[in-house]
């Protein structure tokens, strides 16, 4: 490999170009070194939009002194030096014949160390394309090559019709629905007490009557970025892309055209083009934090004002709730301090400079946390319930976390080689007393049929269910509720 990149950059050994290329490729590639060391990642062009896609918060979480450090003395300082290097200037004759010579020696001294062992170089890279992934700089110039060639383009407003023909199966009751969608962020399944964990990390919902908890449920992609227009699209995981989600309408579309109301409340890094054409309020704003002065917005303030939100309710309506959840690796900024209970906690970006059990102490907070919010929440909507209208909530998180198991940290992996904590995600479901009655539904068929295997392909299909909007694009099969419903269409 190192025969092949000398190669490559005496291809372009003609000033100024070669100063030019280095300039930028050395602070960059020791900049994704440190990632990769760091963290345990790899980059591909989920990576590379993810970097792309952050807000400058999250940005600033990452941004170390560790960091700098690598890019000055790893990047900068070289660049400078080899800049300054002279130039020494040969015709093109002589020079043709040192690139020649060059080229050859290279050429032997691959041959020599590779045909040996070919075989096994050939079927392991094979085996293991993700290995390609780890090498600085052709990952990171191969995935942003890659990014630019698939990236998204701005939704076009003849977007492909999902549901066209969606229409409420049955009338209007005389109580209105309400249904909201909570979108978690970065929550792995085994850190739930719910699904066993030893630690009490779920202790509010562990007490709500009639909780459903989706044990074995998988997320479509280990980012927000995929994840997120993933589970809010008829495409299944197995057929998704960001571009044919991009040009086609999602769930929200659908439900808007039954003539159901939709509100997107946001605290996070946006809804990643899924909310675009639906009404938004971005609370994830400098003065949102004025309600928790001791750190960045918390996820709390997704419910806050949420009931007299609900009380001027009159037509069957589906709000999403996107927090931000257990996004790392500031872990101990998601969280007000009342709920830092296990302690000590790493309260630094770099993981390097904490110990595991203090990075898994903050995170195990995060959970904590989004559980007390999430009974929060299902105290909102049992109220309405009790006022009036027949309300429910499904949890979801988007992705899971890797916390240090084979030397991995936070989240990204290409999902075919990604572990069980990036994609073995919470999904847990309430539904009150009065949407239980009007939909037919059996609450001991809803446990009984929790233990199956679920994903975010379901919740597509599931929404459209509890909310009775018939459509040739819902499917039954992917409905978590249907079997258990006795009007099932």
């Amino acid at each position: 490999l190192v025969v092949l990149f000398n190669l490559a950059l005496m291809l372009i050994a003609v000033r100024p170009l070669f100063r030019l290329v280095l300039a930028v490729l050395l602070p960059v590639t020791a900049a994704a070194s440190y990632f990769m060391q760091e963290y345990g990642i790899i980059i591909d062009h989920h990576m590379v939009r993810n970097v792309i896609e952050t807000n400058s918060s999250e940005a600033g979480d990452l941004m170390t002194t560790t960091l700098l450090l690598y890019v000055v003395t790893l990047g900068v300082v070289p660049a400078i030096v080899l800049w300054n290097l002279r130039w020494v200037e040969r015709p093109l004759k002589n020079d043709t014949k040192l690139r020649v010579k060059i080229a050859a020696a290279s050429m032997a001294m691959a041959a020599a160390t590779v045909f040996p062992v070919w075989g096994d170089v050939i079927s392991t890279f094979r085996a293991h394309r993700e290995l390609r992934m780890t090498l600085t700089p052709s990952n990171y110039i191969g995935s942003i090559a890659k990014y630019a060639r698939l990236r998204s383009p701005q939704v076009p407003a003849d977007v492909a019709k999902v549901g066209g023909d969606a229409e409420r199966h049955d009338e209007p009751q005389a109580r209105p629905h309400l249904f909201v969608v909570v979108v978690g962020e970065t929550a792995r399944a085994d850190h739930f007490a719910l699904n066993g964990y030893a630690r009490p990390t779920t202790p509010e919902l562990a007490k709500v009557p009639g909780l459903i908890n989706y044990a074995h449920a998988t997320s479509c992609g280990t980012d927000t970025a995929h994840s997120v227009p993933c589970m809010f699209s008829d495409l299944k995981q197995s057929g998704f892309t960001n571009a044919k989600a991009a040009a086609r309408e999602n769930l929200l579309d659908v439900l808007k055209r039954a003539g159901v109301d939709v509100v997107w409340r946001e605290n996070q890094s946006g809804c990643k083009g899924v909310c675009e054409r639906f009404a938004t309020e971005i609370l994830a704003k400098p003065e949102s934090a004025a309600f928790y002065a001791d750190t960045e917005t918390h996820d709390e303030v997704l419910v806050d004002g949420l009931a007299e939100r609900i009380a001027t309710i009159r037509r069957d309506t589906v709000i999403v709730l996107h927090m931000i959840g257990s996004h790392g690796p500031s872990y101990w900024k998601r969280y007000p301090t009342a709920f830092e209970v296990f302690k000590p906690v790493c309260k630094e970006s770099q993981f390097s400079r904490c110990t595991l059990p203090e990075i898994i102490n903050a995170y195990d907070n995060t959970i904590l946390y989004t559980d007390h919010v999430l009974g929060k929440l299902i105290s909102v909507l049992s109220a309405a319930d009790a006022s009036g209208i027949d309300a429910g909530m499904l949890y979801l998180s988007d992705h899971g976390e890797s916390l240090g198991e084979h030397n991995l940290y936070l989240h990204g992996m290409p999902r075919s080689i990604a572990p069980k904590e990036q994609v073995h995600i919470p999904m847990v479901a309430w539904l009150s007393p009065g949407l239980l009655a009007d939909n037919g539904m059996d609450t001991r068929c809803l446990l009984a049929s929790a233990s199956e295997p679920v994903s975010h392909d379901n919740m597509f299909h599931s929404v459209l269910g509890i909310m009775d909007i018939a459509t040739k694009s819902y499917d039954s099969k992917l409905d978590l509720f249907a079997q258990c419903t006795q009007h099932a269409f």
